[in-house]
C-alpha cells in the first residue's frame, strides 16, 4: 500500500472513530418522517463519519490534482439527495439526550447527496491508488470491525477504572455496613436490660414488626449515600418508576427495553419487550397493576405489572401510532383511570386507561411536550416543554 493510500485509509478510519465519539456523546437518535420513525444507532453513526472521512479525502485530492471529475460526483450526488427528499418528504432528527431537534429540507439532503458523491469518488481515487480489489462495501466493513473491536476495548477500560477507583469495593463495603446496622439493631431490640420507656433509644430502622409497643426517640438521618449502582441496560436509561408499595421498580432505555428490579435487593425480575425503538418515558399506574411506556416510535404500551402480560398499544383514532412524534412522558391520574401523554407533536392526549380510546387532545405548546403531570386531587394537569 502507497503512502497515498495509507492516507485515504487514515481519513476514513479517523472519520468512523470520529462517528463513535459522536454517537457516544449524543446518545440515542431518530429520524423521523412521512415513512415513519427510526432509530440511529452506533453503526450507522460510524458509517456516517467514515463516509466524511471520504469525502474530505476525495476533496483534498480534486484540490490537489485539479480533477473536475469529484464536481461531477458531488453533482449527482446532490440531484439523488434532493430526489430522495421529494418523494419521502420533510423529515426530522432528534437527539434526546441533548435536546436537539431540527427539520432536514431538500437543500440539507442535496447536501447530504454531494457529500456522499465526494465521498465515493474518495473511495474510487483510494482503491486505484492502493492497487488493491476491495470493494467500497468491504472497505467499510473492515472500518467497522476495526471500530466496534475499540468499543470494546474502551468498555474494558471504563470497567477497569471502576475497579481501580474502588467504586466496586465501595458498594460491597455499603452492603456490608447495611447488614452490620440491622445486626446491631436486631440486638439491641431483644436485650432484656432495656427498658420501654428509656428515651435515649435511637433506632436506626423501624424495619421489624412487634407486637409490643415501644416509645422510641426517632431521629431523621441527613446523610444520603449511593445503597447499589445497577448496570441494566445495554444504552442509555432514559426514564424510571418506583411502584406504590415500594417493592420494586421500572426503568426505560435506549435499548428498547422495560426492565422490572426489586427495589430493595436490586434484582432483575423481568424484561418488556415490544416496543420498536429507545423507550422515552415510563409510569406505574396508582394500584400498582399497570405499566405505561412512551417511545420514540410514537407508541404507548402497556402491561400487567403481575402477569407480565402485554396489554395494548394506544392508537390514535385510525392512526397505527399514539402520536404524530416521540412521546417523552406518560403518566397516570391518581385514581388510575386516566393516561395523559406528552409528544413532540406540540399536543398532550388523554386515554382511557380499561378502553384505551382517545379523550380530549389538549393543544397549546409551540413545540415539543416533555413532562406532564396530575394534581393530587386529578382536577388539574401540569406540563413543561422546549418553548411553551
Amino acid at each position: 500500500m502507497t503512502q497515498t493510500s495509507r492516507t485515504g485509509a487514515a481519513f476514513i478510519a479517523g472519520g468512523a472513530v470520529g462517528g463513535a465519539g459522536v454517537s457516544a456523546a449524543v446518545g440515542g437518535m431518530g429520524l423521523a418522517g412521512g415513512f415513519g420513525a427510526v432509530g440511529i444507532g452506533t453503526v450507522p453513526v460510524v458509517g456516517a463519519g467514515a463516509v466524511a472521512g471520504a469525502a474530505a479525502y476525495g476533496a483534498i485530492n480534486a484540490i490537489a490534482q485539479g480533477d473536475a471529475a469529484a464536481f461531477g460526483t458531488m453533482g449527482i450526488g446532490a440531484i439523488g439527495g434532493a430526489g430522495v427528499s421529494n418523494v419521502i418528504g420533510g423529515m426530522g432528527l432528534v437527539a434526546p439526550k441533548i435536546g436537539l431537534a431540527f427539520g432536514i429540507g431538500t437543500v440539507p439532503m442535496a447536501g447530504v447527496g454531494a457529500v456522499v458523491g465526494l465521498a465515493a469518488y474518495g473511495i474510487a481515487k483510494l482503491l486505484d491508488e492502493s492497487e488493491i480489489s476491495e470493494t467500497p462495501a468491504q472497505l467499510f466493513e473492515r472500518m467497522e470491525e476495526k471500530v466496534l473491536q475499540m468499543d470494546f476495548y474502551s468498555a474494558a477500560v471504563i470497567e477497569l477504572d471502576l475497579f481501580l477507583s474502588g467504586e466496586d469495593l465501595n458498594q460491597q463495603f455499603a452492603a456490608l455496613e447495611v447488614e452490620d446496622e440491622l445486626q446491631a439493631l436486631k440486638a439491641e431490640r431483644h436485650n432484656p436490660t432495656i427498658s420501654n420507656s428509656s428515651p435515649s433509644i435511637t433506632p436506626k430502622t423501624s424495619a421489624f414488626n412487634t407486637e409490643e409497643v415501644i416509645s422510641l426517640n426517632t431521629q431523621v438521618s441527613e446523610t444520603w449515600r449511593c445503597v447499589q449502582t445497577l448496570h441494566c441496560h445495554s444504552a442509555a436509561v432514559n426514564a424510571i418508576a418506583i411502584s406504590p408499595d415500594g417493592n420494586t421498580f421500572i426503568s426505560g432505555s435506549d435499548d428498547r427495553q422495560v426492565n422490572l428490579w426489586d427495589l430493595k435487593t436490586g434484582k432483575w425480575l423481568y424484561t418488556f419487550s415490544g416496543q420498536a425503538e429507545a423507550v422515552l418515558s415510563v409510569a406505574i399506574s396508582p394500584d400498582g397493576k399497570i405499566l405505561a411506556s412512551g417511545s420514540v416510535d410514537r407508541k404507548i404500551s402497556s402491561w400487567q405489572l403481575d402477569t407480565r402480560k402485554f396489554i395494548r398499544t394506544f392508537f390514535y383514532l385510525n392512526s397505527p401510532y399514539s402520536h404524530n412524534g416521540f412521546v417523552y412522558s406518560v403518566a397516570f391520574s391518581p385514581d388510575g383511570k386516566i393516561i395523559a401523554s406528552g409528544s413532540a407533536d406540540k399536543t398532550i392526549r388523554l386515554w382511557g386507561r380499561y378502553t384505551g380510546t382517545i379523550k380530549p387532545t389538549l393543544n397549546g405548546h409551540s413545540d415539543a411536550v416533555l413532562s406532564v403531570g396530575f394534581s393530587p386531587d386529578a382536577k388539574i394537569l401540569t406540563s413543561t416543554g422546549w418553548r411553551k
